[in-house]
């Protein structure tokens, strides 16, 4: 599974930046607020200034610090697209540098306008100072942003956004168990049966052929099954339900039927819990197929100890 960590601070291209000689008043922290903001906007432009793109260090570091503070409220960066491929080609393999000033400054709106929809969307604007969050933006194109070890920064980044996590979750956990129909389960698993199957239950003993799409507790598409492989088929995923899948999708999966559709809602500790960050997660499941432990999935050789 993805991790969705990425969300946050997702940019199209990224992009190395020379240092800069350009100082910079010293930065102090009147609160919590304003050293968690700085360091998002830092470990931001970290995505773009820790690239090894040679190539790139023509950037104007100017504009894109004037794009992203334009940006950085929810105005949509319209037209930076097209700007953008102007810039690095249709491929992005195609650096114009008629169009680094233009470019430049698209590639910060672009960034503004991502961070400002991601941390709105997290539920989390009042818990940034924007513009603490252009401080450290700047800093950190300049590579200015020393005060904090990059370590602790993305230790407190990781910090914000489990809180995030765990507090949508519980959001999205608390709704799922209102919804009609729906069953909670001592474990904090909610099923909402959207279509009752046929037949006995699926046991530990079973493997299952199912359709599934992961969406996260924000309502993001995450993975599904009803898009087209890397061989351009659609296929149900063939699992085993006594292993290899997370603790949710087994108990899950033994109260569904052949044939039945389901909305399932799993807490983050019956996910896969610090590993992703604590997020609870929604599937939608269809159960295809039905067959005894081995007729889908193949089961795996124990080690010969005899082989070296």
């Amino acid at each position: 599974m993805k991790n969705l960590f990425l969300i946050l601070f997702a940019t199209l291209l990224v992009a190395s930046c020379s240092d800069s000689n350009e100082s910079s008043t010293p930065i102090s922290f009147k609160t919590q607020k304003d050293k968690l903001s700085y360091i998002l906007g830092a470990i931001n432009a970290k995505t773009i200034t820790n690239s090894n793109e040679k190539s790139l260090e023509q950037l104007d570091k100017e504009e894109m610090i004037k794009g992203f503070n334009e940006n950085l409220s929810g105005k949509e960066a319209e037209g930076c697209l097209q700007t953008i491929q102007k810039l690095f080609g249709p491929n992005y393999m195609d650096f114009n540098k008629k169009y680094i000033k233009e470019g430049s400054l698209c590639m910060g709106r672009m960034t503004g306008y991502a961070f400002y929809s991601d941390i709105k969307k997290l539920g989390a604007l009042d818990q940034v100072n924007l513009e603490m969050v252009k401080r450290g933006y700047a800093d950190g194109l300049f590579k200015r942003d020393t005060t904090i070890k990059e370590q602790a920064m993305r230790q407190m980044m990781n910090d914000f956004l489990v809180k995030l996590n765990e507090a949508n979750g519980a959001k999205m956990m608390a709704k799922a168990k209102k919804l009609p129909g729906s069953k909670v389960y001592p474990n904090g698993i909610v099923i909402k049966t959207i279509k009752e199957g046929n037949g006995p239950l699926v046991s530990l003993q079973n493997d299952v052929k199912v359709h599934y799409t992961l969406t996260t507790a924000l309502g993001d598409t995450m993975e599904s099954s009803r898009m087209p492989n890397q061989l351009g088929k659609i296929e149900p995923l063939p699992v085993s339900v006594g292993g290899g899948i997370i603790e949710g999708w087994s108990f899950a999966l033994q109260n569904m039927k052949k044939g039945g559709i389901y909305k399932v809602f799993i807490p983050w500790q019956m996910a896969y819990g610090e590993e992703q960050g604590r997020q609870s997660l929604c599937f939608d499941m269809e159960i295809m197929d039905i067959g005894k432990s081995g007729a889908f999935v193949k089961a795996q050789m124990p080690p010969n100890p005899n082989m070296r």
